[in-house]
């Protein structure tokens, strides 16, 4: 259940109105497990960067309540590591309640923000409108993933930021909640 460069090698808008490819044998070259969204309502989510797009199956709508107090983000972690263990990207994608797919050319940055406060945060910053920040909840190495992610950057054709900060903006969360991410 971690998100580290073990893991590693193991659309511009949401895909709600296309067809989605096949992600039965999709090469996943970096996969952060067990994200949670930055803006209400809390949804988990894996990020799955792939040869070609950021696939982000968000399966599992959090409630502070029953959600975050009850270990509702770790049940929910592990549901998906069996699903993705037995099914690849697929396990994830078909039962998520939204999916989002970035193409990498439409990626202008991966921001990966860490402090001594709080979780590792990624946010990817799309061309256009806010970015698609979620908080990683799994163990992480973020040295690890942040070099996992700059050298797929490079090849792909996306910068990769790393931020010694908390990452939070009230301004930011909404809207990234009025926008739907």
């Amino acid at each position: 259940m971690s998100s580290s460069p073990a893991d590693a090698d193991s659309d511009a808008s949401p895909s709600d109105d296309t067809d989605p490819p096949d992600d039965k044998d999709v090469a996943v070259h970096v996969h952060v497990h067990l994200a949670v969204t930055g803006a209400f309502p809390l949804r988990v989510a894996d990020l799955l960067f792939t040869d070609e797009a950021v696939v982000i199956p968000e399966y599992e709508h959090l409630t502070p309540l029953f959600g975050i107090a009850r270990s509702g983000v770790d049940t929910a972690g592990e549901r998906a590591r069996d699903r993705y263990r037995d099914a690849g990207i697929a396990g994830l994608v078909d039962p998520a309640e939204r999916v989002h797919r970035l193409p990498h050319d439409e990626v202008a940055a991966v921001r990966l923000y860490h402090s001594r406060v709080g979780r590792p945060k990624l946010a990817v910053v799309a061309d256009s409108g806010p970015p698609y920040a979620y908080r990683i909840h799994a163990p992480v190495d973020v040295d690890s993933l942040a070099s996992a992610l700059e050298s797929l950057g490079d090849r792909r054709g996306f910068d990769v930021e790393r931020r010694a900060k908390i990452g939070y903006s009230p301004v930011a969360s909404l809207r990234r909640f009025v926008a739907g991410r």
